[in-house]
């Protein structure tokens, strides 16, 4: 239920995405060899058949329509931030757009994508790429926190599955050393040593955007009900996530309790963040079937898992598309 991308990408002023081919077909290559790897030495396309066979739809009914809940809280949280700054942007764009960066999520290599087209379609309205990417930072980094408290306080609570799978606190201590970084870049320690570095030239155009780009931001601070109306919505946001994994399960009939969600469903989001693979794919379904052997879950069920997720993700890509290539 994310709605991001990267690599290749440039923004055109009409918004069009270029894609590179040869970094494009590298992670298509490397994505399609996993998955190749995984059905013939994990499971099978027979084995994840089968299971398939068993779902049940209701609950896969239920589990997907949570995508549009998702899709209403994101957009709600973006405009907080984006009427923060002193712009207006109406709901049903904001929402539009997130569809349209799903498309792009599906079709780039990478799980940014889908930001760059928000950021380009919010900068219809804050007319500056800077301050829109300032915008969409912030509400990424509303998600990321509140996405690794959860994992962390699950994680803590669920001792013996963090032990007995090691990956669990690999991802956290990663997790944290990268959002650790990114705030200390929005300290006035950091904001010292930028001004004090000798520019010229280009170098000192670098600088400038970088420290415009760093205020925007941190005009943030000055917005404190804004930033908290955020958080909240981030909070339902992150919840939805879990409980939209817990129903794919539950049609699954796997016996896995919703706290074991809040541990795994994090440390796969960040897996999927590796740039080797076509939005994640590969990489997902491997992360799946190592967790889930802690169940003793059948590698079938696992992919499986991954599986329905991708269908998700792929028929919200192309109702994207569609507004994509009908909209003015």
């Amino acid at each position: 239920m994310d709605q991001n991308g990267r690599g290749g990408v440039l923004l055109t002023n009409k918004s069009n995405q270029k894609i590179n081919p040869l970094t494009f077909t590298l992670k298509l290559v490397v994505s399609m060899t996993i998955l190749a790897l995984i059905l013939i030495f994990k499971t099978s396309i027979r084995d994840v058949f089968n299971v398939l066979k068993t779902v049940n739809l209701w609950w896969l009914a239920v589990s997907f329509s949570l995508h549009g809940l998702g899709l209403l809280i994101s957009a709600v949280r973006w405009q907080i931030l984006v009427r923060a700054q002193g712009d207006h942007v109406p709901l049903p764009f904001l929402v539009k757009s997130y569809l349209v960066g799903n498309f792009f999520n599906n079709i780039l290599p990478s799980r940014i994508g889908g930001d760059v087209v928000r950021i380009w379609d919010g900068s219809k309205y804050s007319k500056t790429i800077l301050k829109s990417s300032a915008i969409i930072l912030v509400e990424r980094l509303t998600g990321v926190i509140v996405l690794f408290l959860f994992a962390f306080a699950a994680a803590v609570f669920r001792l013996d599955m963090a032990q007995k799978v090691p990956v669990i606190w690999v991802s956290l201590v990663i997790g944290f050393s990268g959002l650790t970084a990114v705030l200390l870049f929005f300290t006035s320690f950091i904001e010292k040593i930028i001004k004090k570095i000798p520019s010229k030239g280009f170098l000192k155009k670098v600088i400038q955007k970088t420290i415009e780009f760093r205020s925007t931001i941190v005009y943030y601070k000055t917005k404190k009900t804004a930033l908290f109306k955020a958080f909240i919505w981030a909070f339902l946001l992150q919840a939805n996530v879990i409980l939209h994994f817990f129903l794919i399960g539950k049609a699954l009939h796997l016996s896995i309790k919703i706290i074991d969600y809040l541990v795994f469903i994090p440390i796969v989001m960040l897996i999927q963040l590796i740039p080797i693979t076509i939005n994640g794919l590969g990489l997902r379904e491997g992360a799946y079937i190592e967790i889930f052997e802690f169940y003793g879950i059948a590698p079938g069920a696992a992919f499986s898992f991954a599986l329905i997720d991708v269908g998700f993700m792929l028929i919200i890509g192309v109702v994207g598309a569609i507004i994509y290539v009908t909209r003015k």
